[in-house]
């Protein structure tokens, strides 16, 4: 077999092949061996039909199962002599004909990871603020678990809808005269005041009475969350079925007790929130550190993602934006798949170099994760999603996770590193440092 590589980028390279005729000539006559034991042709008992008449009846099946016998185990032998390990490989579309007698000639590309090392990546100099709960905070998710405990009950005398009521109504959009995907809701209940429909929609409820049926003109927020109605004068029917108001419980020792956990009074309770609230802050706190350490490796370590890798996550990330939008009730019809993917380019890109670089990381110092760890990932899964550490372990075995997991877990290692050995001031971090600078300026 000949080979010539050609470089066509830091990670693609394309594999010129020539297969020499005796071996092209010995597989197709192995081919029509094969063919003649199992070939069915009237006149002719099994394994005793001529070459001749194989050729005449399976002559193209013959020559494609040679071709792609002989791509594959030509681009593997090429593969290993050259100590190549794709992440991607493009077959050709339409392989040439197999000719016994003549060499065979072919081409493929294939993706490979990229060259790099990573300098420079401890002591790093990060910013973060302090971990800080104030009373204020404490005070204000008080009140949002109030409101969450709160009772749902008729007002007292028959009224039309004012600010802060819950209604329970049906409304549909419409824009140019058609019905809007995804705009539409049945017996939804709604808090006027919060502008789930935009403060328009809220503004024209207030007044009707339980039983109303209207129609009404509203120009949605340009910043809507639903992209086929943002910014656009949409027209919407409405029936009020109900209207409610809430009832909120006091805020004392009762109501802390009611909520169980073990809350023997409101200052059991108060400790709670303020220990859920420093939680929350160190995730946050964490993953800000975790961003720029990330953001000043990719800066100073430039190389090239693999294509086929990057169009692999742009996929995953839009599968699982529709996952999330399905779930929430919206409807994903009038959405552009293809405008989606291509949106999710820059995450995806990001994402395929992190993995590259935190695995780079690993390899430089050492770093990998025995069996004794991956069982205490294991564990940890379980106990987060409260089932048997060994229905866990036979899930991801049966769904081949497992090495998933043993790099989620190498990842923890590099990053826990990487901020052990960085800098870390109080200050503001980075990026919120220079918006600062910038208004000052302006």
């Amino acid at each position: 077999m000949k080979l010539e590589i050609e470089n066509l980028s830091e990670v693609r390279r394309k594999l010129r092949i020539e297969v020499p005729s005796e071996e092209v000539t010995q597989e197709v006559d192995r081919a029509y061996r094969e063919m003649g034991k199992k070939a069915k042709v009237k006149g002719f008992r099994p394994g005793k039909v001529p070459r001749g008449v194989l050729e005449l009846y399976y002559k193209k099946q013959v020559e494609q199962e040679v071709s792609d016998t002989l791509v594959r185990r030509s681009v593997g032998e090429a593969l290993r002599e050259q100590a190549l390990e794709p992440v991607g490989l493009s077959w050709p579309e339409a392989l040439p004909p197999v000719v016994a007698g003549q060499d065979y000639r072919f081409s493929v590309e294939v993706e490979v990871p990229p060259e790099f090392t990573v300098s420079d990546y401890l002591g790093l100099e990060l910013a973060a603020p302090a971990v800080e709960v104030t009373e204020d905070m404490v005070d204000q998710r008080l009140e949002e678990v109030r409101q969450s405990n709160a009772v749902l009950r008729p007002p007292a005398e028959p009224r039309g809808i004012q600010e802060g009521d819950i209604i329970i109504l049906d409304y549909e959009g419409f824009f140019a005269g058609r019905p809007v995907d995804g705009g539409k809701g049945t017996e939804t209940y709604l808090e006027v005041g919060a502008g789930r429909l935009g403060p328009e929609f809220d503004q024209q409820l207030l007044g009707l009475n339980a039983g109303a049926e209207t129609t009404m003109t509203v120009t949605m927020p340009p910043d809507y969350f639903h992209p086929l109605m943002a910014g656009k004068v949409v027209d919407f029917r409405v029936k009020v079925h109900d209207i409610k108001v809430k009832e909120e419980p006091d805020l004392d020792d009762a109501f802390a007790r009611s909520l169980g956990g073990n809350f023997q009074g409101l200052p059991d309770l108060r400790q709670a929130v303020r220990e859920d609230i420093i939680k929350v802050k160190e995730r946050e706190r964490q993953a800000r550190l975790e961003t720029q350490v990330l953001d000043q490796l990719l800066s100073r370590t430039p190389f090239e993602a693999p294509p086929s890798l990057v169009r692999q996550e742009q996929e995953n990330l839009v599968r699982e934006q529709w996952e999330h939008l399905q779930s929430q009730g919206f409807q994903v019809m009038g959405l552009d798949p293809a405008k989606m993917v291509e949106g999710a380019k820059p995450q995806a890109e990001r994402r395929v170099k992190v993995r590259f670089l935190l695995e780079k990381i690993a390899a430089q110092e050492g770093l990998s994760v025995d069996e004794a760890e991956l069982d205490a990932g294991l564990a940890r899964v379980a106990a987060g999603s409260g089932r048997d550490p060994a229905q866990v372990r036979q899930f991801y075995q049966e769904k081949q996770l497992l090495e998933v997991l043993r790099r989620q877990l190498r990842d923890e290692k590099v990053m826990k590193l990487l901020l052990e050995k960085a800098h870390i001031g109080a200050g503001p971090a980075p990026e919120q440092a220079a918006a600062e600078a910038a208004a000052e300026q302006d």
